[in-house]
């Protein structure tokens, strides 16, 4: 699935599903095709700013893998990065809390994660290759960033989360036994992957984490637990990785 075709599934008619102990609600707005064509070409310019601004970032930091897996991620972050980007510009406060106690099971581990969210879906519009949403339009990341540009998403998914309920510091809390225990829950995730609410959600995304969770996801689990034992992440095919 390409940019276009993403943004175009984002914008399908979904109105966000409630827990049964709440009321659910329909956006008026969610059918005026006037309301969707300015919203997805204000989009598409926000996606080529961070194209270009992940050129600036590849020339200040460097390798990616590098960037992203380091034991001290949450305060380089929050600390360096943010204003890297944005020097003259109050930052908002996001991405400050430990979310822990209640991340939503479904985030892929890694820095990146997500706890009790609103259900406005803004997320996935901000980065629709790295977060999702389950059936009630709560957001997860399902893949971690792999270059500048998702990192970018991501940092803006949660910028844009009005309960701030991202967090940064997923190096700092995931262990290899924990990622492990993780893993062994992956046909669970699988089978809730497939269920219609969740599908529909999503306008037909779920089937990038199936796919992902059927193909790379275990290699890339395998790298992140290998960095968190040894505090490096392994860039030869000659390392020996833990096993799941």
């Amino acid at each position: 699935m390409n940019i276009k075709q993403i943004l175009s599934s984002l914008f399908r008619n979904k109105a966000p599903r409630l827990p049964p102990s709440a009321t659910a609600f329909t956006d008026p707005l969610s059918d005026s095709t006037a309301y969707r064509a300015p919203f997805a070409a204000d989009l598409a310019e926000h996606f080529a700013q961070s194209e270009r601004d992940s050129k600036k970032f590849l020339e200040q930091y460097g390798d990616f893998t590098t960037f992203l897996h380091r034991p001290n991620f949450d305060q380089f972050l929050r600390k360096e990065v943010l204003f890297f980007r944005n020097p003259s510009t109050q930052h908002l406060a996001f991405l400050d809390n430990d979310h822990w106690q209640e991340k939503h099971p479904f985030n892929f581990p890694g820095p990146f994660y997500s706890g009790a969210s609103d259900s406005c879906g803004t997320g996935q519009c901000q980065a629709p290759g790295n977060v999702m949403h389950d059936a009630y339009c709560q957001e997860y990341v399902f893949r971690q960033p792999t270059t500048y540009f998702e990192f970018l998403g991501v940092v803006d998914a949660a910028a844009v989360e009005v309960l701030d309920s991202y967090s940064s510091n997923g190096n700092d809390r995931w262990t290899y036994p924990e990622c492990k225990t993780w893993w062994r829950n992956r046909a669970l995730l699988l089978s809730s992957l497939t269920k219609e609410e969740l599908v529909e959600m999503n306008s037909g995304q779920a089937q990038l984490y199936i796919d992902y969770l059927n193909g790379e996801a275990e290699m890339d689990l395998r790298r992140y637990c290998y960095f968190l034992e040894n505090g490096v992440y392994p860039t030869t095919a000659t390392v020996v990785l833990p096993e799941l």
